[in-house]
């Protein structure tokens, strides 16, 4: 809170302490300071963009030569894709598979059974209803067994709903890790029934009445005997997934797989069917997977010139027109950071490599060139697709040769050659530049901390100066009202005696 001083004082020296307040006062005491932290935060933040601009390039380097890297690797290209006849009876992901086509035929899919009760017994119109039989509350116990596992259940004395059978069925099942899941169903005739369904492929699902017949009551089986039984009414039967080879089933040389997946089916291959019938599989290069490798390729590459150009050139010379009426022009780059000629020039000398490679072989793909990849006038790749497929598709051996001739041209041996020169480890051009501007401006940082410090206690020394100098101007202000006050009353007192 500021002090209206012209209150507090009339006349000048009101006016002084008013114009002179604390914020101007420890401004002025502390000026040089401010000054000079303004200079030093310039100068980190000039230091900081430039750490930017060279982190950026560095790091589209290090882009650019590692999709060169993936296109001079022979795994590149050996990626496979297939392609299957009737998708809704399978389908496949490639791995390490061998490029051909196989037909199978699918007999079944993989499927668990699932058990329907009925309301012939023991009609239930409310599933929340306690069950009863002549009157009373259903009682008595029963079993059910699945993949060797037996899960048994006993109805309370009281009785219990449909709802709630199904609830202590689950309960009990999971409790003896018993694979099968009950639930409550309406049938057509608007009567609630339960379902059991398993959830094993390969195996089906066997019923008790272990006392009373509680199963027979809820239409699950059809006699009241304590026997194992089957079913009374199997909706769908356990049944694994069956496939053979060839177009027509062969049950001789079937294959089971308790899903619908089989991975050892056909080496390197993931094949998962859903539905019965035939298909056949395609195994081929994926051509598409190795254009878009090629594409990461280009894509790294223009990234590179397009921030060199932004961050590191000065200018450039663009044109305008064709033929006879084409004009150029140089447009000065307001926006570049970096002074140094070494970003543009390693760029230069990779492009010329690029260009001017070839493999000198024979064949009719052995440069970029031949591969639909082109430089237009700004350095920036462009592709050719028809010509990059057709390349891909005849001799993709010589489409790896090209580019594992240029990762050799660009770095002769591990750790040397203008790309790792440039873009790759402490010791590199940018590692170098970024090590050094880091270096310099964790110093300004340091002298900005004890600029800081030394402004903060100017600060406080200007305050004490100030309060000290206000009660200086105090004394001289209660000084210059006594003497004007007897001025004045010495003045009055020579009109009044004349």
């Amino acid at each position: 809170m500021s002090i209206n001083w012209g209150q507090v004082y009339s006349g000048p020296i009101g006016q002084i302490l008013t114009d002179l307040n604390p914020q101007v006062f420890t401004q002025m005491a502390t000026q040089e300071s401010q000054t000079q932290l303004q200079s030093l935060n310039s100068r980190a933040s000039a230091d900081q963009t430039q750490i930017n601009a060279w982190t950026t390039l560095q790091s589209d380097a290090q882009s650019f030569n590692s999709a060169l890297q993936t296109l001079g690797d022979s795994a590149t290209y050996n990626q496979l894709q297939t392609t299957s006849s009737s998708s809704n009876v399978a389908s496949a992901a490639d791995s390490s598979a061998q490029a051909g086509q196989y037909t199978i035929s699918v007999q079944s899919v993989a499927q668990s059974e699932i058990d329907m009760g009925s309301a012939a017994n023991l009609a239930v119109t409310d599933p929340t209803a306690t069950l009863t039989q002549s009157g009373s509350p259903l009682t008595g116990a029963f079993s059910i067994s699945t993949g060797g596992s037996t899960v048994n259940v006993t109805l309370p004395s009281g009785g219990t709903s449909l709802n709630g059978l199904a609830s202590l069925i689950n309960s009990n099942a999971a409790s003896a890790k018993v694979g099968i899941t009950a639930t409550v169903v309406q049938n057509g005739q608007g009567q609630y029934v339960l379902e059991v369904q398993g959830n094993q492929t390969d195996a089906p699902i066997t019923y008790a009445n272990v006392t009373g017949s509680p199963l027979y009551a809820l239409g699950l089986v059809s006699s009241s005997g304590t026997g194992t039984q089957n079913a009374a009414n199997v909706l769908q039967s356990a049944t694994p997934a069956e496939v053979s080879f060839g177009s027509q089933f062969n049950a001789a040389n079937a294959v089971t797989s308790k899903s619908n997946t089989f991975s050892d089916l056909i080496p390197g291959l993931t094949v998962t069917v859903s539905a019965p019938g035939t298909t056949t599989l395609s195994v081929t290069p994926n051509v598409s997977a190795m254009a878009n490798n090629v594409q990461s390729f280009v894509s790294a590459w223009n990234q590179w010139v397009s921030d060199t150009q932004s961050l590191a050139e000065s200018g450039q010379v663009v044109s305008s027109g064709s033929g006879a009426s084409q004009s150029f022009s140089y447009q000065t780059n307001a926006n570049q950071v970096l002074k140094s000629g070494i970003p543009t020039s390693v760029m230069n000398q990779v492009q010329g490599v690029l260009a001017s490679y070839t493999t000198n072989s024979s064949s009719a793909y052995s440069s970029l060139a031949d591969l639909g990849l082109s430089f237009d006038a700004s350095g920036k790749l462009s592709i050719n697709s028809q010509t990059l497929t057709a390349a891909l598709q005849t001799n993709p051996s010589a489409v790896q040769a090209v580019f594992s001739g240029l990762e050799s041209a660009l770095q002769p041996s591990a750790g040397t050659g203008v790309l790792t020169g440039f873009s790759l480890g402490p010791t590199s051009t940018s590692g170098e530049a970024i090590a050094t501007l880091t270096a310099q401006n964790s110093s300004i940082q340091n002298q900005v901390t004890l600029l800081n410090q030394n402004t903060t206690a100017e600060e406080q020394r200007a305050i004490v100066q100030y309060g000290q100098w206000v009660n200086q101007v105090a004394k001289y202000s209660q000084q210059y009202q006594l003497l004007n006050a007897i001025y004045n009353q010495n003045s009055s007192n020579s009109t009044t005696g004349g």
